[in-house]
């Protein structure tokens, strides 16, 4: 037999092709991961500058890139429980809304201990 079959560093011991092979995979997936986000980056760049241009012509209405609706309490937001369970998300607002009213009678107040 080969004797250099038994060492370790041999290349075309199984294991050592075995090695290669799945490097090789490795980096066949990154190379298609980074060819894929670089292809999304185009693609919004794209998406973007389109936009960019029909603000400019007029063709659509410029729209305001802020970050107010970070800073809003979920009082506009509908539970996601509720929503889950088929209630509609219409309704879910005016009734939190009658809520809020009900809730703030001038008889009851927000008194401390005042449960009801």
């Amino acid at each position: 037999g080969d004797l250099n079959l038994k060492k370790s560093w041999h290349p075309q011991t199984l294991r050592n092709v075995e090695k290669v092979w799945k490097a090789e995979q490795k980096h066949e997936a990154e190379r298609k991961k980074i060819e894929e986000l670089q292809r999304e980056l185009h693609e919004e760049r794209a998406r973007e500058e389109m936009q960019r241009y029909a603000e400019d012509v007029g063709a659509v209405k410029k729209k305001d890139e802020k970050l107010e609706w970070m800073y809003q309490g979920p009082g506009g937001m509908v539970n996601r429980d509720e929503y889950l369970m088929g209630r509609p998300v219409d309704k879910y607002v005016f009734e939190t809304t009658e809520d809020k009213e009900a809730g703030c009678s001038s008889e009851t107040g927000l008194l401390p201990g005042s449960i009801f």
